[in-house]
């Protein structure tokens, strides 16, 4: 259990604080309220007269100890008065704040209004501070307590709570594509999900890791969303196939909506006995919720000791997974509606940041295959007049380019007038931007060579390597200049010959 101590205040000056803020006449608070954990399915009773509370909060029982006499009734007036709607790890944070930073809050509060921006800047330094400094100072002008009235409502809402700054650094991760789960990794949560699915004998961690890491792999389901689930919330179903579906409901999350509403996901079918197993044995031994645990921290050790359990190693978090699969989306393209209810948000702001970032991951690799119209030269290449099929079969074999690109054996993609053999550059990716390459009339040769190409800068992109990687410069370098050269061909190059190993050919 953790616990909130009040330490003692240093004294305020007079002239540092021309009132004192407990003399002041506050509103009336709430003598009682009542505040729900869905990770642990409690309530916790607070009452105005209590000198210590007992908050739980993600299944874990916390205690705040308020100051003594009237500071410490202060205190939990003003929790009781701005809090009483609050998730209990607001509440539990927003009291910690007052408990432990009573001193600088009362030198804002004593503070002249013309004087306030000085020392907010001086006394109100990291985020949480600023929010609950802010919202005492709103409901001191409502209350119109000490020198504080209405009138200073807009001098008040116009203090900075570094609250901007920190969604800036969340949208720019999210718009750089940072905390992605990579194309291997990915494999590797399958390839676990699929070993655990037809195995019967996991231990009862093991079960709950497994069924978490599938809803959120799958769903980009929150902790809080797994933790909460109730037996009743699985529901099975037989198709018109004769499989069985099973449909997971959850609560959308970090809503402001006092009743927020349900989301119901299918499981995808291979996963499906991990479920059942876990179902059968939480309605087995008469719980009400599905995991025996309401822990996040403890929630994701099982996680990784499934991991673990198969030998291999979890490289990534749970906001990583959410993360990824709504990316996955937006890369798919995916309207944000579409991506906002897979989210469960009540507004589309963050699906947007997901497409910006998707369009951002496009523009990459466009450029670095010289796309957009330049990649479409490319792609016409089987339309100009070139070196036929039946040509370069008939040229001798070292005139022949291929080569493996990617993870693709591409061949037929037309002649090599010096002969491959004695090149310095790589085969096919350095081709398009030299002069002594003779494209072949071969759609589908140049169709896998561009796909292979594809996949070679897309592995660069995959490995995080930075765009000034020599490697990386060469292949996007060599890929832009080949779709000018090649777009360049046209009718003047019809009938020049051109030797090749003493076989003339017309290009």
């Amino acid at each position: 259990m953790s616990k909130i101590t009040a330490l003692p205040s240093p004294a305020i000056e007079e002239d540092d604080s021309p009132s004192v803020p407990e003399d002041w006449t506050w509103p009336m608070a709430p003598q009682v309220i009542e505040i729900y954990d869905k990770y642990s399915d409690t309530s916790s009773i607070l009452r105005l007269a209590d000198p210590q509370w007992v908050v739980f909060n993600k299944g874990a029982p916390s205690t705040i100890c308020f100051a003594d006499g009237n500071r410490g009734l202060l205190q939990r007036k003003l929790v009781l008065l701005t809090q009483s709607q609050a998730a209990p790890g607001t509440l539990r944070r927003f009291a910690a704040t007052l408990v432990h930073h009573w001193a600088e809050l009362a030198r804002i509060l004593g503070t002249p209004p013309h004087q306030l921006r000085e020392a907010w800047r001086r006394h109100s330094t990291k985020s949480q501070q600023t929010a609950t400094f802010k919202a005492v100072l709103k409901l001191a002008c409502q209350a119109q307590v000490g020198h504080w009235s209405p009138q200073h409502a807009a001098l008040v809402a116009s203090l900075d709570t570094l609250a901007n700054a920190r969604v800036r650094r969340r949208v720019q991760a999210v718009e750089s594509r940072q905390n992605l789960i990579g194309a291997a990794h990915q494999a590797e949560i399958v390839q676990c999900l699929d070993r655990a699915a037809e195995m019967g004998n996991l231990s009862q961690i093991q079960m709950e890791g497994a069924v978490t890491l599938a809803l959120m792999f799958q769903h980009g389901m929150r902790p809080v969303q797994v933790l909460c689930l109730n037996v009743e919330h699985v529901r099975y179903f037989t198709d018109i196939s004769g499989n069985s579906t099973c449909i997971v409901s959850f609560h959308a999350a970090k809503q402001r909506k006092r009743d927020p509403w349900e989301i119901a996901r299918q499981v995808k079918p291979e996963w499906v006995p991990l479920i059942k197993r876990l179902h059968a044995n939480a309605t087995g031994q008469g719980r009400r919720r599905l995991f025996t645990t309401s822990a996040p921290a403890l929630l994701w050790y099982r996680v990784r000791s499934l991991f673990h359990s198969f030998g291999m190693e979890l490289k990534c978090s749970a906001l990583a997974l959410r993360h990824s699969a709504a990316q996955a989306l937006a890369d798919a393209g995916h309207s944000r509606h579409s991506i906002q209810s897979f989210l469960g948000h009540a507004m589309d702001a963050t699906a947007r940041v997901y497409i910006k970032a998707s369009l951002h991951q496009a523009s990459l690799i466009n450029t670095a295959l010289g796309a957009s119209k330049l990649y479409g030269s490319i792609l016409s290449i089987a339309d100009r007049t070139f070196v036929s099929v039946e040509e370069m079969q008939a040229a001798s074999e070292d005139g022949q380019i291929g080569a493996v690109v990617g993870e693709r054996l591409v061949a037929g993609v037309g002649l090599c007038a010096a002969g491959q053999n004695t090149c310095i550059y790589n085969p096919v990716t350095s081709c398009y931007g030299c002069r002594k390459f003779l494209p072949a009339r071969n759609r589908a040769a140049h169709l896998e060579a561009i796909a292979g190409m594809r996949e070679q800068v897309a592995a660069f992109i995959r490995m995080g390597l930075p765009e000034g990687n020599l490697s990386y410069r060469q292949l996007t370098s060599a890929l832009r200049i080949s779709v000018k050269v090649i777009s360049g061909f046209g009718e003047r190059d019809q009938g020049r010959k051109v030797v090749l190993r003493g076989q003339e050919i017309v290009a």
